[in-house]
């Protein structure tokens, strides 16, 4: 009885059984049923919290799209504007104002005296020189009273032989003219005696002759030794080696000790004149004639000035013509030394301009001159033309041009490598230079 219940009882089925039994039932349905009902089920719901989300979302999209939409607008508006002045510009027939690529300097070449000169190398050695040798010979050098360099008057010792033999020697000759003193004194008093006795015919005429004749021989000897003594006296004094001129000791071939030969112990450079030789092309020798100034480089940086002499008649082994000239006394000049110098053969009227103002490129020397002059709000404006030009001698902070430029023309003065053929630059303190600036007086 407990498995059958009331049939009138039934009680509500639960959500779960709901559930279930609507799957039964779709289960019991045939196949072409099943998706009809399958579509007929309802959805579910959205969740609540999306919605602040999706809200936020669409308001920062909102502005975005402003903010890019007034950006395109302004480009658009500033493209238009420029458009639009480009049009007015083209149709007012104007171009865009050029801009100059640099601010220069400019001055004018200016015409300076240079001194035209011929450079040479060539050797100092002394003009005119003396050697001194020893007068005595196989006597030792005692003492040496100078060095090379030293300046001399003539008559100065410069150095002292071993005297010691000398001088007994000069005794003995003094001793021997001594002697034959006495014996002429004994001689001519023999003979005052005996001569007169010839009067009264006392002696022989042959024994009056010997009498004389013995007087002689004794005067004959004492002359001799008078000369031996002056020998012997002389030698001793040329036992001091003396300078025969003033001038310079330029060579000692001597020391202490060594015995004197014929070889000469000194060598004197005559007044101390020194001259530079130099050897000259024959075809530049009809510029330089006896008395032209030159100037000779010396260490240092120093120079010394002299002149031309003497030019030599004919031409060395190397078809050369020596020239020689005086140097003036300078303590750094030694004989031997080999220096450039260079003849002053005048002055010459030359255009120069200044060493900044030169640009080398590809092996040559250029300029940049200012052309096409004009004023834009007060501003002097200028084209650029590259020149090419020559250069000569450099002399300090300019050069000298060997193919003159225009007087007026007007050269960038420093900066030229920045600039090119057809730039267009704005000139500044433009300076015209006419000549060297003077030198400040004391």
């Amino acid at each position: 009885m407990s498995d059958f219940k009331d049939l009138d009882n039934k009680q509500e089925p639960t959500s779960e059984q709901d559930t279930n039994i609507e799957t039964s039932k779709h289960a019991e349905l045939p196949p072409y049923r099943q998706s009809d009902s399958l579509s007929q089920k309802p959805t579910s719901k959205m969740p609540l919290w999306l919605l602040p989300v999706l809200v936020a979302v669409l308001v920062v999209g909102v502005l975005l799209g402003k903010y890019w939409g007034n950006n395109d607008t302004i480009a658009s508006d500033e493209s238009a504007a420029s458009n639009s002045v480009a049009g007015d510009n083209v149709a007012d027939g104007s171009t865009s104002t050029e801009q100059s690529v640099l601010s220069v300097e400019t001055v004018s070449p200016s015409q300076d005296d240079i001194g035209s000169t011929l450079s040479a190398d060539g050797t100092i050695n002394a003009k005119d020189t003396a050697n001194v040798s020893a007068k005595v010979n196989g006597v030792a050098i005692e003492r040496i009273l100078v060095e090379e360099g030293d300046r001399v008057r003539a008559g100065k010792v410069l150095a002292v032989f071993d005297t010691d033999a000398m001088e007994q020697q000069v005794l003995q000759a003094q001793a021997d003219v001594a002697e034959a003193e006495a014996t002429l004194a004994n001689a001519s008093a023999d003979a005052a005696r005996v001569l007169p006795l010839i009067d009264i015919d006392a002696i022989s005429k042959q024994e009056a002759d010997r009498y004389r004749t013995s007087e002689v021989r004794a005067r004959a000897s004492l002359q001799a030794s008078q000369a031996r003594l002056s020998n012997q006296r002389l030698t001793l004094e040329n036992a001091k080696v003396v300078a025969p001129v003033s001038g310079i000791i330029s060579e000692k071939m001597v020391e202490v000790g060594q015995v004197a030969g014929g070889d000469p112990l000194f060598t004197i450079i005559k007044g101390g004149v020194l001259e530079w030789r130099a050897d000259i092309d024959p075809k530049l020798i009809g510029d330089i004639n006896v008395g032209t100034p030159v100037q000779v480089s010396l260490p240092g940086g120093d120079t010394v000035i002299g002149q031309v002499n003497r030019i030599a008649p004919t031409a060395d082994n190397n078809r050369q013509i020596t020239i020689y000239a005086s140097l003036a006394a300078n303590s750094k000049i030694r004989a031997g030394m080999y220096q450039t110098g260079k003849f002053l053969l005048g002055s010459t009227s030359t255009q120069t301009i200044p060493n900044s103002a030169v640009v080398s490129n590809d092996g040559y020397d250029y300029v940049m001159l200012v052309t096409e002059s004009t004023t834009r709000e007060d501003r002097s404006m200028g084209r650029i033309k590259q020149q090419r030009v020559t250069l000569g001698e450099r002399l300090g902070e300019s050069v000298a041009v060997s193919e003159p430029l225009p007087s007026d023309s007007r050269i960038v003065k420093q900066g030229g490598s920045f600039l090119n053929d057809g730039d267009l630059v704005r000139v500044v303190n433009g300076v015209t230079q006419t000549s060297k600036p003077a030198q400040a007086q004391p």
